[in-house]
């Protein structure tokens, strides 16, 4: 087997013999959404939500597993995860950065509006920069320190599909050969999409990206599931008749000189899937799953991926999570998740998707809406303070100097009228006071028209009794709905006392406020 060898690499094994003596690291749960009255589901069958804490307590403890969204970096969660989870994950998913060289963006929405390329409330923000200012083998030391920790959380059923482009499958093919074996590697998959506009004439247009599966062992799971399957060729579809016996389709030949023809009746809807998979478009921004993520993965792809490799209730993980596609796809096919990104926006973006999943797709008839909600999940981020800067540098002023620290700067505010009744109260938010507009951009600023246009989401923990908050009332923007409640539906409490009540805002720029309040009822 042939290996290379770079600066750091020794270093990048050596790392991996001394887990075990490492400082342990420990992440804590700082948000947990249970089963919250969410007002972008136009329904109110929420039970636990009417009848108060003790039911939600109770769901919490009959829940023997809840999903995990991490906020770190994935190199410091998998060594956290290592401690509890060695070989216990059935399948990752890794999409990690091409080394493209550029930057890719997220689009900032403000207000009401609803996003368009010729909206002036249509803003883009840097997601992460793909450029590596150290070269090639610092790009090389990344992934082969994350894959040496990937192939440590497999467990021996398990799979990995990495998904790469041009720029670095062929050097990242051979470290997964050393990694995980030669004989481990099942294919080279090709999804092969259509290509948006280019205008060059110096080279083929490049459309497709790859990925490289690979198994820890031979005993892997691999599902012939007919929901897996490419759909037959337009010719086939054309050929296609039906008789008392079923589909058939005549395949034709010669013998002798002789034109012969043969009935083949087929038993499932189309073909078992080739390696070059050209039938799942990318995500385009008309369409409900787009989240305005620049580098997003389609929902059917991680299907084709999940369903083949995993049976329902193992463990998927997605270390670069991004917008949340595994995740939302891992939900809906009744897996569980691990999911991680070290920006908060993508934290940010994943967990509103994942609590907009009733509105998705279905996976298995498209056109439809999938019409549940989600499951149990934590979010959790290290038990160390975490220095943020609080308004991206695309939208500071001119002449503002970008290594000023804001988050020493005084933090923005939110003014909450409570109303209470008997046993039930109710919260409405009547004001945002954003403290640094003199920083911001003119053209940020000439789009902010009222206080409302400051606000992304909003969330209320009615009894709050510890560092964790719970989600039991949620309102927040999609790229599609972009109405926001500026009123909570009334809560139920079950005795009469005092309570703690936690009021989270985030605002455009992903700035998280939460302010506490005593009511006694």
């Amino acid at each position: 087997m042939i290996k290379f060898n770079w600066e750091g690499k020794r270093k990048a094994i050596e790392f991996l013999n001394s887990l075990e003596h490492e400082k342990k690291y420990e992440f804590k749960v700082i948000e947990s959404i249970l089963a919250p009255k969410n007002e972008n589901i136009e329904r109110d069958s929420n039970l636990i939500y009417q009848n108060g804490k003790k039911e939600l307590r109770n769901l919490k403890k009959e829940q023997s597993w809840e999903n995990q969204l991490y906020w770190g970096d994935n190199y410091v969660v998998m060594k956290f995860l290592i401690q509890k989870f060695r070989e216990k994950i059935n399948l990752i998913y890794f999409d990690p950065p091409f080394a493209t060289g550029g930057d890719f963006n997220y689009i900032i929405q403000i207000g009401e509006s609803e996003a368009s390329k010729s909206s002036s409330k249509w803003l883009r923000k840097t997601a992460y920069s793909d450029t590596w200012k150290e070269g090639f083998e610092s790009y090389l030391n990344f992934m082969y320190e994350r894959l040496l920790l990937m192939k440590e959380l497999l467990s021996q059923e398990g799979s990995i599909y990495v998904h790469l482009d041009w720029h670095m499958g062929h050097y990242i093919k051979i470290l997964m050969d050393e990694i995980f074996g030669v004989d481990n590697f099942g294919n080279e998959i090709i999804w092969a999409y259509p290509a948006a506009s280019v205008q060059t004439r110096r080279f083929f247009i490049r459309s497709f990206d790859i990925l490289l599966f690979y198994t820890k062992s031979n005993n892997y799971t691999f599902n012939d599931d007919p929901n897996i399957y490419m759909e037959y060729s337009d010719r086939v579809k054309k050929a296609l008749k039906k008789d008392d016996k079923g589909t058939y389709y005549y395949r034709g030949g010669s013998h002798n000189g002789k034109k012969l023809s043969q009935k083949v009746y087929i038993k499932e809807k189309g073909i078992f899937p080739r390696d070059v998979w050209n039938d799942i478009p990318y995500v385009r921004a008309n369409t409900i799953e787009y989240q305005g993520f620049s580098t997003q993965k389609p929902e059917r792809l991680l299907k084709r991926i999940i369903l083949a490799s995993t049976n329902k209730n193992d463990l998927i993980a997605d270390f670069f999570c991004g917008s949340g596609t595994t995740l939302t796809v891992a939900e809906k096919l009744d897996r569980r998740w691990i999911g991680c990104d070290i920006a908060k926006h993508a934290i940010h973006i994943s967990k509103k998707r994942l609590l907009d999943i009733y509105n998705s797709n279905d996976m298995f008839n498209w056109k439809n809406i999938y019409g549940k909600d989600i499951g149990p999940f934590k979010i959790l981020q290290i038990n160390e303070p975490k220095k943020v800067q609080l308004i991206p540098t695309e939208f500071l002023a001119k002449g503002i100097n970008h290594e000023i620290k804001l988050n020493t700067f005084e933090k923005p505010s939110f003014n909450v009228k409570i109303e209470k009744k008997d046993n039930k109260a109710f919260c409405e938010l009547t004001d945002y006071s954003f403290p640094y507009e003199n920083l911001i951009s003119d053209n940020l600023k000439k789009n902010i028209k009222k206080w409302t246009d400051w606000i992304d989401y909003w969330a209320i923990d009615f009894d709050n009794k510890s560092d964790i908050f719970i989600v039991m009332w949620v309102s927040y923007r999609t790229r599609k709905n972009r109405g926001l409640k500026l009123i909570s539906t009334p809560y139920n409490f079950s005795k009469k006392k005092s309570y703690k009540v936690l009021i989270k805002v985030i605002d455009i720029f992903g700035i998280e406020t939460v302010q506490k309040y005593n009511i006694a009822l």
